[in-house]
């Protein structure tokens, strides 16, 4: 560990050994802009920070009742923002791995362990002592965030010395400890001190900050800094630029919660207690149809989702079929073809997706007959405006189409397998397997099925004609217009991924198959394809992620999404902050759930690393 006041020193050192040049100079100049930056960037954000920790700390009781709303006990308060400080701080040491892999090496965490114990020690300390509203609790809980990036400056090293051999190295001890136990005991005793110190804590603290900061430049600038501690002198000097924020967030969130205000009070009301109630529109919905005005509005929300994620795992699907069809046809040397795949990518690559949606839906508004005229397929499929019937398969007829797939797939992975560990090993491989096979599933899945059957429950009214229940699975045009219109635009984008990854190839790969002996088809699947995966998949992630996020638009063509119910309860509730919130939270894990999965397969497919 860098002595901080030496590395100061010889910084200072090296200045004068060069002399006053223009170099210098303007050096002088960066730094003096910085510092004012900082030091209004801290005060901005450091003011409201201690004002609204002031205004909570602050408790007034008549007759037992408390007559601050604001109020917050020291036992919830202090808790919340000194543990998020320390969540950030935990995420800027990135010593997350050493806890998982090694939990019983506590040498490779120590300082992890320490910054633990000091804001434990911080709050009990809360809960015991009577710290002031006005300055005590504040000066306490910025002191500790703060605290913890000055711990940033250390090593696990250094820890592990004190503790080890304290006697011997009592240097690093109060280094480390000193400005903890002074920052308690100003906490304490800081309600005796002058006023003109009491009246500028915000400007010393702002001031440490800036030293905070320039320690930790200093650091990273050294030439004596070894090069593998830069990412964590970095991470500390992110970590130290960004606490004002951080603070400011945390207890921003807080005053929100208990504000003085009953509107704005009620407005950020995190309780979802509505949600238990039942709901007062009705959704169209499958696999779960929940009920109008029965079920709660929980049940309508996890159907929404559903609808959401039925549409994004078709379209991605579909997308990627077309696309990867779309972006090889486009390398083809039949200039026809070519052509036709370049026109296609170009349109609906151009077109924003909320006009392709509203055209879909109208095209298919005006091209679907009348459920009056409804037509049919050799009375197996009947489509009109209000829906297509298609018959209901069977679900164990799916059942065994899906283990004869994956059969298939296994089957096909131990033969790769064996081929891989044995070089003799040799299997012939029918390009027409798979299509037979799943030709076959697909005649299996329909063979028993019920086909739609027709039922005119008043025979004394014309036109009341209508479909059993049961009798046929129903595609609504919403969801079929929601399929078409992110198909048809996603699958544009995933072309030119599948093109530009194609011919990022090195020269000589079809050359190279074709004096093998493969074919067209075998060139593709063998050699073009998987090179071309290692540089597709990490497109293909955020296009997958895309085709989540935009299936919000499907308001457009009536489809009941998530968006749509959050959207109609905010408009029935007034709930807009838990909804929102609620939205906010649902698509982010959607996507985490996509790029997980997505990182995954992209570590099976390529083992390069930096």
């Amino acid at each position: 560990m860098v002595d901080n006041f030496q590395l100061i020193k010889n910084f200072i050192h090296q200045t004068k050994e060069s002399g006053f040049n223009k170099k210098t100079f303007f050096y002088s100049i960066q730094f003096l802009v910085c510092v004012v930056i900082l030091w209004e960037y801290n005060l901005k954000f450091l003011n409201p920070t201690w004002d609204a920790i002031s205004q909570m700390s602050r408790t007034f009781v008549v007759l037992g009742v408390e007559q601050n709303p604001a109020f917050v006990e020291a036992s919830t308060m202090v808790p919340i923002i000194l543990f998020t400080s320390l969540l950030f701080y935990l995420l800027a040491q990135n010593n997350f791995s050493n806890i998982i892999k090694k939990p019983q090496d506590f040498n490779s965490y120590s300082i992890t362990i320490l910054s633990l114990f000091t804001i434990l020690i911080c709050i009990i300390l809360s809960i015991f002592l009577d710290f002031s509203a006005q300055i005590g609790m504040p000066f306490l809980l910025i002191g500790a965030s703060m605290y913890l990036a000055y711990l940033m400056n250390f090593d696990n090293s250094t820890v592990n010395r004190i503790f080890h051999d304290p006697k011997e190295n009592y240097i690093d001890g109060i280094k480390v400890l000193s400005p903890f136990l002074l920052f308690i005991l100003i906490s304490i005793f800081i309600a005796l001190f002058p006023p003109i110190i009491k009246e500028n804590i915000i400007e010393i603290l702002s001031f440490i900050l800036i030293v905070l900061v320039s320690v930790s430049a200093l650091h990273i600038l050294s030439e004596s800094n070894n090069v593998l501690d830069h990412d964590k002198k970095n991470s500390a000097l992110i970590f130290t630029i960004a606490l004002p924020i951080i603070l400011y967030s945390i207890t921003r969130l807080l005053f929100l919660l208990h504000n003085p205000d009953t509107v704005t009070r009620e407005r950020w009301d995190l309780s979802w207690s509505f949600m238990n109630d039942t709901n007062r529109f009705e959704i169209n919905a499958w696999p779960i149809q929940p009920d109008f005005p029965e079920d709660i509005r929980w049940k309508f929300y996890l159907a929404a989702i559903i609808n959401s994620v039925r549409i994004t795992l078709v379209s991605i699907v579909l997308c990627t079929i077309l696309g990867v069809i779309i972006g090889v046809t486009r390398l083809s040397s039949n200039k026809l073809a070519s052509t036709l795949a370049t026109i296609y990518v170009e349109i609906f690559r151009n077109l924003p997706l909320a006009v392709l949606l509203f055209l879909v839906a109208l095209q298919l508004g005006e091209s679907l007959p009348l459920f009056a005229d409804e037509a049919n397929i050799s009375g197996l499929i009947y489509y009109s405006n209000q829906g297509i019937y298609i018959p209901n398969p069977q679900t164990s007829m799916i059942l065994i189409s899906i283990l004869l797939i994956t059969g298939l797939w296994s089957w096909n992975k131990y033969r790769d397998y064996n081929a891989q560990k044995d070089p003799d090993y040799q299997y012939y491989d029918n390009p027409l397997l798979w299509p037979l096979v799943l030709i076959f599933c697909i005649f299996l899945i329909f063979s028993n099925a019920s086909h739609p059957d027709y039922i005119k429950p008043n025979m004394a009214i014309p036109g009341t004609w209508d479909i059993v229940e049961g009798s046929g699975f129903e595609i609504t045009p919403e969801f079929l217009g929601m399929i078409i219109g992110l198909t048809l635009f996603t699958a544009s984008v995933v072309a030119e991924i599948v093109r530009g990854s194609i011919q990022s190839l090195p020269r000589g790969q079809i050359e190279a198959s074709i004096s093998l002996g493969l074919s067209s088809y075998q060139r593709l699947r063998l050699v073009i394809l998987p090179q071309a995966l290692r540089s597709m998949i990490p497109l293909l992630n955020s296009q997958y992620m895309n085709v989540w996020k935009n299936s919000s638009l499907a308001i457009i063509v009536a489809y009941s999404d998530i968006f749509y119910v959050i959207f109609v309860m905010m408009n029935n509730l007034g709930k807009l902050i838990p909804l929102f919130l609620l939205l906010l939270v649902t698509y982010q894990a959607g996507s985490l759930l996509i790029s997980g999965i997505m990182n995954y397969y992209n570590s099976k497919v390529t083992k390069v690393k930096i």
